[in-house]
């Protein structure tokens, strides 16, 4: 059989040496927007599926659904970037690459489906390699260990378990950057890349993300020099996943407990909060399911509320009139035996209010927290509250028109805060000095005083 020579640097240009040619456990590859990361670890996989005659490989996302615009689509470019697309069967049911000489295979799987995850089997050689693309769409580092525990078992002489890991770092609470880039790991190869290193954009390419610089230089940290942080300037820079994020405790029974909502047929963002005697609030609880019709929301949120609730919070907009049936949201909630009540829907003071509830403070240990703490369970929102922007045209709100499903969860969270604008610290004691008289004992009473308000006789 005639083999073909080809030069690889002319192939996949330059900058990407020492990532090509590691075998650590973990690759893991973060960069700005341009650095061609994704394309490089497709031309890799294409490439040392056909060199090593044993070897399978999966390629990973958070939801299966979105391979084929993406990692699918360029593992396709690269078979043919390299010259060999007819050596390959690329078929859409099942979603797979097929080497067709010996029948190795590049197989696709979501997190959405994590059984499948944890089953991958093969029927020529060994799933040695794993790529997860986007790697910033899975929140939970265990969930990435469930992953990494999936590729195990002996490997034939000349062959290698690695997974690797590419993604732009957006937020940097991420578990990659505690993991990989705080710490070092012998088993791990880090790198990150930018635009520079592309040798094949344009002159107009190069000069579109060097604007960025001058025009938002907090953006082009993350889209032009591939560092963590946030595109657009991070609304909720008071969050910390250190300080606000908890594990999962007993709520005592003493705590008045909430629930507060953001509705919609694409997203239900339902949430439990308990409020303890000090009005710090632990949001304990979460239901974030989209396709709901009303009357299924409502049965969704009644069989999670197994405790007795304060109250139940909803935005205004529930009460519009809806014309399929003549009644409102909320009166088909409450049809559906959920009593509501309605919240103030001020965006910029909710925001406002609530970066009040998130202010790190030092407790009377010396110990950093926050006013509105989070369990770990609630994943959406741990994932989605660090995420939201500035608005580019109000800096003063929260930008939701490049991605609506980050504001669900918050917004339900803003509505609970509406009822209760400011975060009540522990206040001192009032003891009677009789050295102040008048003026000086009223200040002091008023000063000391326990304001007015439904919200605040726990």
């Amino acid at each position: 059989m005639k083999t073909e020579q080809i030069n690889l640097p002319d192939i996949i240009g330059k900058g990407y040496k020492s990532f090509w040619i590691t075998k650590k456990r973990y690759r893991v590859l973060k960069g700005g927007r341009g650095s061609k990361k994704s394309v490089t670890t497709a031309l890799w996989f294409i490439y040392n599926i056909m060199k090593h005659s044993k070897a399978n490989a999966v390629v990973v996302r958070k939801t299966f659904n979105t391979h084929k615009d993406s990692t699918f689509a360029q593992l396709k470019w690269s078979a043919k970037r390299l010259g060999v697309f007819d050596k390959w069967k690329f078929t859409e049911s099942p979603l797979e690459c097929k080497y067709i000489p010996t029948g190795q295979k590049i197989l696709f799987r979501g997190f959405d489906d994590v059984l499948k995850l944890t089953s991958i089997t093969v029927d020529t050689g060994v799933l040695c390699w794993v790529w997860l693309e986007e790697t910033f769409e899975i929140d939970e580092e265990k969930d990435f260990n469930t992953l990494d525990e999936s590729i195990r078992g002996e490997m034939p002489e000349g062959l290698w378990k690695q997974l690797t890991l590419t993604f732009n770092p957006w937020v940097q609470s991420h578990w990659t950057k505690d993991r990989f880039f705080d710490k070092e790991d012998p088993e791990a190869f880090t790198s990150t890349t930018t635009f520079r290193c592309n040798e094949w954009l344009d002159d107009a390419d190069r000069k579109l993300i060097e604007d960025i610089e001058f025009s938002n230089p907090e953006r082009y940290k993350v889209v032009g020099l591939g560092e963590y942080g946030i595109p657009g300037g991070q609304y909720f820079d008071e969050f910390r996943s250190d300080i606000h994020v908890i594990d999962p405790f007993v709520i005592p029974d003493e705590y008045r407990r909430y629930v507060t909502i953001d509705y919609g047929l694409d997203m239900l963002a339902c949430y439990w909060i308990a409020v303890d005697s000090q009005q710090k609030a632990y949001v304990y609880k979460e239901l974030y399911q989209s396709g709901l019709i009303v009357s299924d929301a409502a049965k969704a949120i009644k069989d999670m509320t197994t405790e007795t609730i304060y109250e139940t919070l909803a935005p205004p907009d529930l009460w519009n009139s809806q014309s399929q049936t003549g009644k409102s949201t909320a009166e088909i909630l409450e049809d559906n035996e959920l009593s509501l009540t309605r919240a103030n829907n001020n965006r910029v003071m909710g925001w406002y209010n609530l970066k009040e509830w998130l202010k790190p403070y030092d407790d009377e240990q010396g110990i950093k927290t926050a006013s509105l703490i989070i369990t770990k369970n609630c994943v959406n929102l741990i994932r989605t509250l660090p995420q939201l922007q500035c608005d580019p045209k109000d800096p003063n709100d929260v930008d939701s028109s490049s991605n609506h499903e980050l504001t669900h969860g918050p917004d339900a969270i803003r509505y609970f805060i509406a009822g209760r604008p400011c975060p009540i610290k522990v206040r001192p004691k009032i003891v009677y000095d009789p050295s102040l008289t008048g003026r000086a004992q009223r200040h002091r009473d008023n000063m000391t005083k326990k304001p007015k308000g439904r919200y605040n006789d726990l």
